[in-house]
């Protein structure tokens, strides 16, 4: 294997083998692009151009990858920072001890009738779409909304037991459909309430459900 001289510092080095010259590029103790030559070769080459000597790129630092669990996020635009867009919905927020709101004579009086519709089923989504921007109507829509999806939930219940009585249990045991029935005599009374506190011009908060906020 014949000897290799090379340029560094304006003074011709060498001559040193190949082994050696390579080990020094690798050690990045010369530049990649340090003029070579050997016996044999026209004229001084950048090493980088020589076929004895490879040059790999430095390796790309591997993607930082995401801790069990949580899911990568991607951005829809550089520029955006909305990191609460990211973020899991807290159920637990969406339960918490019933509070009375105190709003304006004016809000209460002129947004009266949204707040008597939300307690009529699915009226309720009335006050939302047409009064969003009135305290006192999305304080009755929250709690007329949670009666309507109460009531279908209800619904559903109550036909999945009648079908299994019916096919399965025998008919002495209808009185079962007939206790849990009265459950939708709990929302009627609690829709009651919540129209007659509508028409008062108040904001009081409904026994058992009126600390679920669907509403923000």
């Amino acid at each position: 294997m014949s000897d290799w001289y090379y340029a560094a510092n304006n003074e011709q080095k060498g001559p040193i083998n190949e082994s050696e010259l390579k080990a020094s590029f690798a050690a990045n103790k010369l530049p990649a692009e340090t003029l070579v030559w050997k016996d044999g070769m026209d004229n001084w080459t950048p090493a980088n151009k020589v076929a004895a000597f490879s040059f790999r790129p430095a390796p790309t630092p591997a993607a930082v990858q995401p801790s069990a669990g949580t899911a990568p996020v991607a951005k829809a635009h550089p520029e955006v920072n909305n990191p609460d867009s990211t973020t899991p919905v807290d159920f637990t927020k969406l339960v918490g001890p019933g509070e009375a709101l105190e709003v304006e004579a004016e809000d209460a009086e002129k947004n009266k009738i949204f707040g008597i519709l939300a307690y009529l089923g699915i009226l309720c989504l009335v006050p939302i779409l047409a009064a969003k921007d009135s305290p006192f109507a999305k304080y009755h829509a929250n709690q007329g909304l949670v009666l309507f999806i109460a009531w279908i939930v209800l619904a559903v219940a109550l036909n999945m037991i009648d079908y299994v009585l019916v096919t399965i249990l025998p008919a002495s045991m209808g009185f079962i459909y007939s206790i849990l029935s009265l459950a939708y005599l709990v929302i009627l009374i609690l829709a009651i309430l919540g129209i007659i506190n509508a028409a008062a011009g108040k904001c009081v908060p409904l026994p058992v459900i009126g600390g679920i906020k669907l509403l923000r």
